[in-house]
């Protein structure tokens, strides 16, 4: 992983063989370049391509035969209560028009099961309570039933052969006949991709590529913050307030219409603190900062870990800010000597340990993008007061900054799911 600056040769961080071989469902394209992580899909190419992946409100898990789906229940305990939330009502299947037969599994007994007089709607009800919805673009008629399992055929016409089948599947919550009305009025239409936009100031625009197997709107799912941030004046939107699945961030909430806007209030960047600091408190904070700014010693820090270790810098940073804000400028310089002697062996490669190592295989530097935050912060903090350094560092620096940002036609924010509107994994998006 090679950056060249303004007036620096390239530099390429120590390289090695962090996590062994890629998995084996890249394609071969995508190997010269670095490779995805913290995505949405990403279990589903680790090891055997066997791990499940949320994607919300469903749990879903491929094999090499069969797709595993579940609405997994909320589990509540004394620290904490878990469910993934996220998505779309349906999940969508694409049956090759080379299989013929197609089945579905499960845990739990069917109680009943019935089909509309198309054969293009199948109601399934299981003993545990649960009732599920089939869509299907063609004819499908059953053609074997057991206690746990339902085998499907297609029921061919003369100008079906050669067509590949769309199945939907989706929960029907509360077995409520009106959502099941509203289920069956969006089934037709489906996601198959989807951009996030950043075309005006503090808004993002979510944009879905949609298919269907008749004329119809998308239905979505939108968590509270966003209809908190939802445009209502701009857009194509309808809110089905009735319309909600339980999640762990509150219900998920209908949305029909494919481009939704999001609009933020401005957050200003800033070196300082957005609303001041009453002089009348700058004695008690200055007391505060040399007690603290006393205690700083790099070499009673004895984590190598680089999400740990990148608290400290980052915390430690913080408190050169604060001084210059209030004046306070005679601490800056033990800060600054902190700064040096924590951040400099990391993109030096003389840390013992650890340190920004570049995985080749993979193409990437061997940290997390949230570890690497920490150290982008002490990072940007360091060459304000000394920018010097960050002029002679400004290259192994951009090469961390590239954990989150990929500048070029498309960004991709690593650590940040537009999708979610908050932090954890990997975005990409067009500008």
């Amino acid at each position: 992983m090679a950056l060249t600056g303004e007036r620096d040769e390239p530099f390429l961080f120590p390289s090695m063989d962090y996590q062994g071989d890629p998995p084996k469902f890249f394609s071969s394209d995508l190997l010269s370049s670095p490779l995805p992580t913290h995505s949405f899909f990403q279990n589903f190419v680790e090891e055997d391509g066997h791990n499940s992946v949320y994607i919300h409100p469903y749990l879903i898990k491929s094999s090499a035969s069969s797709v595993s789906l579940c609405y997994p229940s909320r589990r509540v305990h004394s620290g904490s209560i878990y469910q993934p939330v996220r998505g779309c009502p349906y999940v969508t299947f694409s049956v090759s028009h080379q299989t013929p037969l197609f089945s579905i599994t499960t845990v739990h007994k069917f109680s009943f099961f019935t089909s509309n007089s198309s054969l293009t709607k199948y109601a399934l009800k299981l003993d545990n309570g649960q009732a599920w919805l089939l869509y299907a673009s063609l004819p499908i008629k059953v053609s074997n039933s057991y206690e746990t399992m339902i085998s499907f055929s297609k029921k061919y016409t003369s100008h079906d052969h050669g067509v590949s089948l769309v199945v939907r599947i989706a929960l029907l919550p509360n077995s409520s006949s009106e959502l099941e009305d509203v289920l069956d009025r969006y089934s037709t239409c489906y996601p198959v991709s989807g951009d996030a936009l950043f075309t005006k100031p503090y808004c993002v625009e979510y944009k879905w590529e949609k298919r269907g197997f008749d004329n119809g709107d998308l239905l979505m799912l939108a968590h509270p913050l966003h209809l908190q941030l939802l445009s209502k004046d701009e857009g194509n939107v309808t809110i089905l307030e009735n319309f909600r699945y339980r999640s762990i961030d509150g219900d998920l909430v209908g949305i029909v219409g494919d481009s939704w806007l999001l609009k933020a209030d401005h957050v200003p960047v800033t070196w300082y603190s957005t609303r001041g600091v009453k002089e009348e408190s700058f004695d008690e904070i200055k007391s505060a900062l040399s007690k603290d700014v006393a205690g700083l010693c790099s070499s009673e820090i004895t984590t190598t870990s680089a999400y740990y270790y990148g608290k400290f810098i980052a915390r430690e940073a913080r408190l050169a800010l604060i001084a210059e804000e209030i004046g306070f400028l005679e601490v800056v310089p033990s800060v600054k000597k902190f700064l040096h002697e924590t951040i400099q062996p990391w993109l030096d490669g003389t840390f013992d340990g650890n340190g920004f190592l570049y995985d080749a295989k993979w193409g990437r530097i061997s940290i997390e993008a949230y570890s690497a935050g920490y150290f982008l912060y002490g990072i940007a903090v360091l060459a304000k007061i000394d920018p010097a350094w960050g002029m002679k560092y400004k290259p192994k620096s951009l090469l961390t900054y590239g954990k989150f940002y990929e500048i070029g036609k498309r960004i991709k924010l690593q650590i940040f799911v537009i999708g979610k509107v908050h932090g954890n994994k990997t975005a990409t998006v067009k500008l």
